[in-house]
């Protein structure tokens, strides 16, 4: 029997916190390994969440204002 846990689409929707949508198109696109030994699609628990870390974002550093440019009218 295999150790690692198997999840249904569903369920690795519900721990990612994330829509079903999400998961199946990750599964489309191949960034998420799935397998049906039978009618369900299931995803094991540790791909999941290697995807899911694979989704973190960098911090993006933010530079200074932009400088209010006055514009002077000719009278």
């Amino acid at each position: 029997m295999m150790r690692d846990k198997l999840l249904t689409m569903g369920e690795a929707a519900d721990l990612a916190k994330c829509s079903y949508h999400t998961i199946h198109r990750a599964i489309k696109k191949g960034d998420l390994p799935a397998y049906k030994p039978g009618k369900n699609v299931l995803v094991l628990e540790e791909d999941l969440s290697t995807w899911f870390k694979s989704k973190r974002i960098q911090a993006v550093r933010t530079g200074r204002p932009r400088r209010c440019i006055a514009i002077h009218h000719r009278d």
